[in-house]
């Protein structure tokens, strides 16, 4: 049941950050289990096992369920079992004891060997004793541990899930922000472009008026046209907005995003440099700084979902 919602949660598109911890406990009528996973970020998806003797014929079935369910993050399952019946834990040979016991009867008699066996004694006989009885897990016990995993693998989920929803709402503040700067340098390119025009004519004409030279207007038109069309920033400004649309969508998307936003991130920054590079008015240096900044946060927090 548990199992059945969250697949429900993730068909409602979220995606789930790469940290979280889970637990669960499952008891069947043979043993108890307790299990623990515990995921942090990575790169690609890496699970160990902390597990006993018992379940490792099951290990891969094990790496099976984890990796349905998680496709990033390098995971840690704890796997503990505790046997509830005292023959699975220690059974006591008979035999051997009854042997012992008929072999020393002579010897009592004789007055060699004296006292009664007690446990103690028992305990210390070889063979009287057979550990780990139990030491093949049958069909009931795994249905009880899978289920005690499938549930530790819920609360993982859940708890991804949440955390999840604070890191996306952190970065559609930062794409808020990008967008909000982006219209203030769209706003301001004009001006910054007529200013920088304005100052090329200016050196020109401080250059040519100490001998007597004039230069012809269309080749001085020309030549400012050819600055403004390098100082031009709108592509730029055009590829960033389409990369934050994309950005966004992908934030409404269940599923491994993490390696795109990564990516969207990278090739924003690579926009926001060009823009830095183009740009010759100290506004728009200023916002192109700012968005650098917005970008560098978008990346940091990207990094932490699947």
């Amino acid at each position: 049941m548990a199992s059945r919602a969250k697949k429900q949660a993730n068909a409602a598109g979220s995606p789930r950050s790469m940290t979280g911890y889970g637990a669960a406990q499952a008891t069947g009528s043979r043993l108890a289990v307790d299990v623990e996973i515990r995921a942090v970020n990575a790169r690609s998806l890496k699970v160990s096992y902390r597990t006993p003797s018992l379940l490792s014929p099951r290990e891969a079935d094990l790496e099976k369920m984890v990796r349905a369910r998680v496709r990033r993050g390098t995971l840690t399952v704890f796997v503990r079992l505790q046997l509830l019946q005292a023959e699975d834990v220690i059974r006591v040979r008979t035999p051997v004891i009854e042997g012992l016991a008929k072999a020393l009867e002579p010897l009592r008699k004789r007055g060699i060997v004296d006292g009664p066996l007690t446990p103690a004694v028992i305990a210390s006989i070889p063979g009287a004793l057979e550990t780990g009885a139990g030491s093949a897990l049958r069909p009931a016990d795994w249905r009880v541990v899978k289920q005690a995993v499938e549930q530790a693998l819920d609360a993982l989920d859940a708890m991804r899930g949440r955390e999840a929803t604070h890191l996306v709402k952190d970065l559609r503040r930062i794409t808020k922000s990008m967008r909000a700067t982006l219209a203030a340098v769209q706003k301001h390119v004009p001006k910054a472009l007529a200013e920088q025009q304005q100052k090329l004519r200016d050196r020109v004409d401080a250059l040519l008026a100490d001998r007597e030279v004039k230069l012809d207007a269309a080749t001085l038109a020309r030549e400012v046209a050819l600055i403004a069309d390098r100082s031009d920033i709108v592509e730029e400004i055009t590829r960033l907005r389409a990369h934050l649309d994309e950005f966004d969508k992908l934030l409404a998307q269940d599923g491994e995003v993490g390696r795109t936003l990564d990516f969207l991130s990278q090739e924003m920054l690579r926009e926001a440099n060009t823009m830095g590079s183009k740009s010759q008015n100290i506004e728009l240096s200023k916002r192109v700084i700012a968005l650098k900044a917005d970008i560098d946060r978008l990346k940091e927090q990207a990094a932490n979902l699947e």
